[in-house]
C-alpha cells in the first residue's frame, strides 16, 4: 500500500467508524492482516490460453503453472534457429580449418564468427519465448481472481491472473499516536482475529515514521510469531501491545 493511500486510511477511518473501532478503552488498536506479496501477473506473448489449472480460492506453490499457452509455433520457431546455429557452428569450425591451410583469410573466419554469435543470440530469443509459454508461479499463495479463460487469445500485457501470498503475511495496525511510548521494534503483543475467533501473538517489525497530524495515528507493522492456521488476508482484529 502507497504512503498517499495509507493517509488517506488513517484519515477516512476515524471519520467512519467510531474511535472505538479504531481504538478501545484497554488501548488496543484494529489491526488488518495482509500479504507482502500480491500480483496480478500478464501474459508476456500474444498468444491462445490452453491451460487453467488454478481457479479463485485454489492454492499453488512456488513454480507450479498458473497459466498454460498454445506455443507450437513459438517451438517450431525455436527448432529452426537451433538447427540455424548448429550449421553456423559447423561453417565456423570449417572456416577455422580452412585458415589454417592458408585456403581463406582472416576476415572470412570473422564472418563466421559473426554469425554463429548471431545464431545463437536468436536462438537465446527464441528460447526466451518459449519459456513464456506457461506462467509459473512465484512463490507459495492462492488464487485471487482468475482473469482469462481456457481457449481466449490474448495479446501482450493483458492481465491473466490475480494472486496473492498465503504464507508471508503482516499485520498493519492504524494505532493512537500515544503506541510510541509504549511499543517499538522486536517486541510482542497479541491479536484477536475476528474472523476465526482466536488470539496470535505478533512481533512488531516496524513503527512509522511519523504521526498523522489530522488523524493523530502512526501505522505500525507486525509479523505473526507462528501463523495462525485458516488465515487470510484480509481479517482483521484489535491488537494489544
Amino acid at each position: 500500500m502507497s504512503k498517499y493511500w495509507l493517509r488517506v486510511l488513517a484519515i477516512a477511518l476515524p471519520l467512519v467508524y467510531p474511535a472505538s473501532y479504531l481504538a478501545a478503552e484497554d488501548g488496543s488498536a484494529r489491526g488488518l492482516v495482509k500479504a507482502k506479496s500480491r500480483a496480478v501477473l500478464a501474459s508476456e506473448i500474444g498468444a491462445v490460453v490452453n491451460k487453467t489449472p488454478f481457479r479463485s480460492g485454489d492454492n499453488f506453490t512456488k513454480g507450479d503453472t498458473l497459466i498454460g499457452f498454445d506455443c507450437r509455433l513459438l517451438k517450431s520457431q525455436k527448432d529452426k534457429v537451433a538447427a540455424q546455429t548448429e550449421a553456423s557452428r559447423a561453417q565456423l569450425a570449417n572456416a577455422r580449418d580452412l585458415e589454417k591451410m592458408r585456403s581463406i583469410g582472416a576476415l572470412d573466419v570473422t564472418l563466421a564468427k559473426a554469425d554463429y554469435a548471431k545464431t545463437r543470440a536468436e536462438l537465446e530469443i527464441a528460447r526466451l519465448n518459449v519459456e513464456r509459454c506457461t506462467v509459473k508461479a512465484p512463490f507459495d499463495g492462492s488464487v485471487v481472481q482468475l482473469l482469462v479463460n481456457e481457449y481466449e487469445s490474448v495479446d501482450l500485457r493483458r492481465s491473466l491472473i490475480e494472486i496473492v501470498s498465503s504464507s508471508a503475511l503482516e499485520v498493519e495496525v492504524i494505532a493512537p499516536a500515544d503506541w510510541l511510548r509504549k511499543v517499538s521494534s522486536g517486541q510482542t503483543a497479541r491479536m484477536d482475529i475476528d474472523e476465526l475467533g482466536i488470539s496470535s501473538e505478533v512481533s512488531i517489525l516496524a513503527v512509522g515514521g511519523a504521526v498523522d497530524p489530522v488523524s493523530q495515528t502512526v501505522l505500525i507493522r507486525a509479523g505473526f510469531t507462528s501463523l495462525p492456521e485458516n488465515i487470510l488476508p484480509g481479517m482483521s482484529g484489535m491488537v494489544r501491545p
